[in-house]
């Protein structure tokens, strides 16, 4: 799947491909966003933030979290509102903004209190839930040497768990914010320590690239200012989890 989207990405890059760069700063931008997930929310509001102090305006529209990487990577969006890292190194169109938008940590659930889960008992694997296109659950379920089940929504992996389909589910908290909040996950247990913590990126497409120093000061900004954790602080008080479609597409982290 990568090496497909390498592929593509390269020839999108080809000069008879380009899309030219203008001159003009652009009035607008659209990114992608997933509904349901407070990340995204707070992704958001820092974004258009920072943009306007550019005096430039955002949009977001909801789109699947892998359609959106494709998207961003060929140049129908301006870009992708927020990866790891390693997704610079996978889309050579896309130019991470390189002060970090949002710090997380990802979290083991279980119905059990049990750390070795994690571990597996002899040639014995676990089932972990993972929301489909979160890119850090993914990789992390594939370095522990878990069986992924893939969900659609925090719902489905919640449920999953429930009904025994899965031993583990894994759920990102990001600067302090988390499905987990939501009192639906209260019966169950998350492990004490985070399985791995991460950063996650703005990116822009690359005919984007001269804002990407001027987003990256502006960011930094905001951050000393004390606005990010203050947005982040608002955020966290008054966002309700909502309940998640069962067929809602993927998440973006």
């Amino acid at each position: 799947m990568w090496a497909k989207s390498i592929i593509l990405s390269l020839l999108v890059a080809s000069p008879g491909a380009a899309l030219a760069e203008s001159a003009d700063p652009p009035g607008e931008l659209r990114f992608a966003s997933i509904a349901d997930l407070p990340s995204t929310t707070l992704a958001v509001q820092l974004l258009s933030a920072a943009y306007d102090d550019l005096g430039i305006d955002v949009t977001a529209r909801e789109v699947p979290s892998r359609r959106a990487l494709m998207m961003a990577s060929i140049g129908q969006l301006d870009g992708d509102l927020f990866r790891i890292a390693e997704v610079a190194d996978r889309y050579p169109n896309l130019i991470r903004v390189p002060y970090p938008l949002l710090e997380g940590k990802l979290h083991a659930v279980s119905k059990f209190p049990d750390n070795r889960l994690l571990a597996g008992k002899g040639d014995w694997r676990p089932r972990v839930a993972v929301r489909r296109g979160v890119l850090i659950a993914e990789q992390t379920a594939d370095d522990l040497n878990m069986i992924p089940v893939h969900a659609d929504s925090y719902q489905q992996m919640q449920a999953m768990l429930d009904w025994g389909r899965v031993d583990l589910a894994l759920v990102s908290s990001i600067e302090g914010i988390s499905p987990l909040q939501n009192e639906r996950w209260d019966h169950l247990y998350i492990l004490p320590e985070p399985v791995t913590r991460f950063t996650l990126y703005h990116y822009l497409h690359r005919r984007h690239a001269r804002l990407v120093d001027p987003l990256a000061e502006a960011l930094e900004q905001l951050d000393r200012s004390g606005e990010k954790a203050g947005i982040a602080d608002r955020l966290q008080k008054t966002f309700n989890v909502a309940d998640t479609r069962s067929e809602k597409d993927s998440a973006r982290e």
